[in-house]
């Protein structure tokens, strides 16, 4: 292991800082978790009340109810399948097919997880503790494998895990870190890191409710922290031309490994610079940061899990703090009600007077066989006393024996210990124990309306619990393109829960599917499935009922409904008879086919199904014959209509053009007459003109003449 520069062990006191403040924020949630849990799993007696008991000297007795609620919950979760659906924003931006199989290795992943049954324990967190926490983890696939896979698991102890207390999601990814801690004894230390120093330690220091160093009985154990914390980084992002948006760096990537003929696409546009976040991980004890990593996530990998918490301001410094609580959280008084009132019911039956006479000791026979009777008062007897002392009648013995009246025990105890167990199903809204009674008959319709009713008061833990699963979904989507890059197959499961495998990123197969894509190109949303196994009970209910009314209705799911009816069955054996099923389907159709080919074979062998085929075929063939003379008819008509219609229209055509002649030979005349028009009175101008020069020169040849003489 590299040693871990003196840049990053600088951050030591900071990140203890955070770790301390975020741990004392939601130190009372970590209170409440350990104390729900053992409320209901351990004992709901606590030391003061054991305490209290003993000295009292009352039985220690508990009546735990809480539990088989929490049971009954988990029971039905067990068969719970959360629906899953993955969409594009963009169709450009990722293949169908590429979501198809993502989706598909997506449920595998969820509904699989190596069986550690971590969707049940987690929604057992959220039920007794009011919270839990998710995390996701990439791994090698076995020890001997080089493909890498993405899991996610349950956490150590969700207590030793905290979150940015300024996250305002109910995933807390929103936050600027988190942390998971877990303890180390010395020895598995010194093992994992053989080069770091633990004789400094103390293992007294405490802080935040637990220690960095602190011994178990003799054990010395180390707690180490993991402290993920969000690194913005300034990029350059560029858009393609086919749609693709990608950092500068991979786009320079992408260019310098191109070996299409055709050049890579282009970048439209200007580059711009963007702010994404980087995923660090610091590893750190109490002394010292002994790993630091880069990581390839995106989103923080603890995923807090919150089943139905509230925010509350505090009155007297206006402080918000979260306030997580169980399922149960409601039902403690009324469970340790149940406890008190039983507890007393048992003193009282504990502190039973077993005396059955007063017998006054003069009026005692001195008879032994006598006294026998007076000592075995189980066996049937007659029981004989002195009615005088010493047999002297003038001493008479007043009242020798009197029986002793048993005292009952107080009605309000037996009516306390009773009613608690409605008081509970009033609190926490789960009313199937009361609902359908009718003559000590509990009903099958009512249990499952009941059941639905109860499953609905526990639905925000159902929602709560399916929220941090999207989130969880969402990291791994972001995580595929990353580690799957190289040749192999991978696990898919289908929406019936069929599991099979495909083939990705191999160029040389073509039913390989590539699963490369842009990480925020997917959604991804999870919700609650109809899978509940109470769910399926009414489903079938209906459909039986569907089935009596209508007979049609019966008929087609006999014959094609079948799959659906036997998905809404929980039987054991139940994926057989569905294999089976389908079998039977397959041979049922084959035979009508085959009746049907028999019943057709028959009917050309018989002489009277042949005539009547002769006059089907000659009642087939006159109806053509009308047929096509009625088309014939029919297109004569339309062609006499056509040529009728182009008449008319060559007519108008005509008319058309005999207008416009007649137009343009009135326009000839209207221009012929405004020409001759402008030349007669040209004409004219022209024939003044000359007529005033004519009798200007005859003037001045008048004129000269006259000078002439003159002169």
């Amino acid at each position: 292991m590299e040693p871990v520069s003196k840049r990053h062990q600088d951050q030591l006191t900071r990140i203890k800082e955070n770790i301390r403040k975020n741990h004392d924020a939601f130190k009372h949630n970590y209170d409440r978790y350990n104390e729900f849990r053992r409320f209901v799993f351990e004992s709901s007696l606590r030391e003061e009340d054991i305490t209290l008991l003993m000295t009292l000297s009352k039985p220690q007795l508990e009546f735990n109810v809480l539990e088989a609620y929490i049971s009954r919950l988990l029971g039905e979760f067990s068969k719970q399948e959360p629906s899953i659906e993955i969409s594009a924003d963009n169709e450009n931006q990722a293949d169908p097919q590429t979501i198809h199989v993502v989706e598909q290795h997506l449920r595998h992943i969820l509904f699989d997880s190596q069986n550690h049954h971590t969707k049940y324990e987690v929604y057992k967190d959220l039920l007794s503790g009011g919270f839990s926490v998710f995390k996701v983890t990439t791994d090698y696939a076995h020890p001997m494998s080089f493909n890498q896979v993405i899991k996610f698991d349950h956490v150590y102890d969700p207590t030793l895990c905290g979150f940015d207390q300024l996250a305002r999601e109910s995933h807390k990814g929103d936050g600027r870190f988190c942390f998971e801690l877990f303890p180390m004894d010395e020895d598995s230390f010194k093992e994992q890191y053989p080069e770091i120093p633990v004789e400094r330690l103390s293992f007294r220091r405490d802080f935040a409710g637990f220690n960095w160093s602190f011994l178990n009985n003799t054990t010395k154990m180390i707690m180490v922290a993991d402290y993920y914390e969000k690194k913005p980084k300034r990029v350059k992002i560029v858009q393609l031309v086919d749609g693709r948006i990608m950092t500068m760096k991979k786009y320079d990537e992408m260019v310098a490994t191109w070996q299409d003929f055709v050049p890579p696409p282009a970048i439209m546009g200007k580059p711009r610079f963007t702010q994404l976040d980087q995923i660090v991980r610091y590893r750190l004890i109490e002394n010292q940061i002994i790993e630091y990593t880069e990581t390839d996530y995106s989103m923080l990998p603890l995923i807090f899990v919150d089943g139905s918490s509230v925010v509350i301001k505090t009155p007297k410094n206006g402080n918000v703090r979260q306030v997580c609580r169980p399922y149960v959280y409601h039902a403690k008084g009324a469970q340790r009600l149940k406890n008190f009132a039983g507890i007393a019911l048992a003193n009282e039956i504990e502190n039973t007077v077993q005396h059955k006479f007063i017998i006054k000791k003069e009026a005692l026979p001195k008879e032994e066989e006598l006294l026998q009777a007076i000592k075995d008062i189980q066996k049937p007897s007659n029981i004989v006393v002195n009615a005088y002392y010493e047999g002297d009648p003038k001493q008479p013995i007043p009242e020798p024996i009197r029986e002793v009246g048993r005292m009952p025990a107080p009605p309000e105890i037996a009516q306390g210990f009773l009613g608690a167990d409605s008081l509970v199903q009033n609190i926490l809204g789960s009313y199937d124990a009361s609902l359908g009674i009718n003559n000590n008959q509990l009903s099958g319709v009512a249990v499952v309306e009941a059941a639905t009713q109860s499953n609905a008061a526990a639905m925000p833990y159902i929602v709560g619990f399916l929220q941090g699963l999207q989130r969880v979904a969402q990291i791994i989507i972001d995580l595929i393109p990353k580690y799957y890059t190289t040749p192999r197959t991978i696990p898919i499961l289908d929406g019936e829960g069929k599991k099979s495998y495909v083939r990705i990123n191999d160029e040389r197969d073509p039913n390989s599917v590539d699963i490369f894509y842009d990480q925020n190109a997917l959604n991804v949303k999870v919700e609650a499935g109809i899978n509940f196994q109470v769910q399926k009970s009414k489903a079938l209910q209906q459909i039986i009922g569907l089935m009596q009314t209508s007979p049609q209705f019966a008929q087609f799911m006999n014959e094609k409904g079948l799959r659906i009816l036997l998905d809404n069955i929980e039987i054991r054996g139940v994926d057989q008879i569905k294999q089976m099923s389908e079998e039977w389907m397959r041979e049922v159709q084959q035979k009508q086919q085959q009746m049907m080919q028999m019943q057709q074979a028959q009917s050309q062998e018989n002489p009277l199904m042949i005539r009547n085929q002769i006059e089907i075929s000659k009642m087939h063939q006159e109806a053509e014959e009308n047929r096509l003379r009625f088309e014939l008819e029919k297109a004569k008509l339309a062609q006499s209509q056509a040529k009728l219609m182009a008449e008319i229209k060559t007519q108008d055509l005509n008319n058309a053009v005999k207008l416009e002649e007649v137009d343009v030979r009135r326009q000839q005349i209207e221009a012929d007459v405004k020409l001759k028009h402008q030349d007669q009175h040209h004409r004219h101008g022209k024939e003044a003109v000359e007529l005033h020069h004519r009798v200007h020169k005859e003037d001045r040849r008048e004129h000269g003449s006259d000078t002439h003489q003159e002169q």
